[in-house]
């Protein structure tokens, strides 16, 4: 990688960056009300499970937009966003995919002015599609000359410092305890890209009852600290 894709890198996987992922949680705040996370082990384990999904989801739709952005593949890209977004069961979900993937389409395409990402945010902004994050990602990491298995790292690590993030406001864990997880995880991530790095959007598959389910709940919950 050159020093340039690196900052890209750093950048986009940056938890800091202004596309809203402070304000979600992934549910935390019910998965610890309902005393499934109460220590730095349950954590990990619930953000183990937040990882598989997501990566059987997210990252494939994430690896299927950048290779059809580098192909300049307009109509491919509108079919991976239509498929992601129906993966998404609850509202929460759906709507934290698609605010922070129309933030990022309008942050890099304000920023790099590309062709491609103009297009994006205005088919967003028109409803012509959802506008799901993952997608968003794929397309900007592709413009940025950054490969697939960078690509995946930062759809992973972005799972893992959202949910971490709200545990330091949740529960009794210091920062040595969240990036003890990162590190342990990471092996898992590595895992996870050799799974799905080849399969096709048609292929994505979610199965994750229990996080479903305390999605539903949190919906209406009273333990909210966090948008979703």
């Amino acid at each position: 990688m050159t020093l340039r894709q690196i900052v890209h890198l750093l950048q986009y996987a940056d938890s800091a960056l202004p596309v809203g992922a402070f304000a979600f949680s992934n549910s935390l705040e019910t998965a610890v009300e309902q005393h499934i996370v109460y220590d730095a082990p349950t954590l990990a384990k619930f953000v183990e499970v937040l990882l598989r999904q997501s990566a059987s989801t997210d990252g494939i739709a994430a690896l299927a937009a950048r290779r059809a952005a580098l192909a300049g593949d307009y109509t491919t890209l509108l079919d991976v966003d239509a498929r992601l977004i129906r993966c998404k069961l609850s509202d929460e979900a759906r709507q934290m995919s698609t605010r922070m993937g129309r933030k990022l389409a309008e942050l890099c395409a304000q920023t790099t002015h590309n062709e491609l990402l103009v297009r994006w945010r205005d088919a967003i902004v028109a409803h012509l599609t959802a506008g799901t994050y993952p997608v968003a990602q794929g397309i900007v990491f592709a413009l940025g000359g950054l490969d697939a298995r960078s690509l995946f790292a930062a759809q992973q690590y972005g799972v893992m410092t959202t949910t971490l993030n709200a545990a330091l406001r949740c529960l009794r864990l210091t920062h040595y305890d969240t990036q003890r997880i990162i590190a342990e995880l990471a092996d898992t991530i590595e895992e996870l890209y050799e799974q799905v790095h080849t399969l096709g959007v048609e292929q994505m598959y979610t199965f994750a009852p229990e996080v479903d389910l305390l999605a539903a709940l949190h919906e209406r919950g009273s333990a909210r600290m966090f948008m979703n």
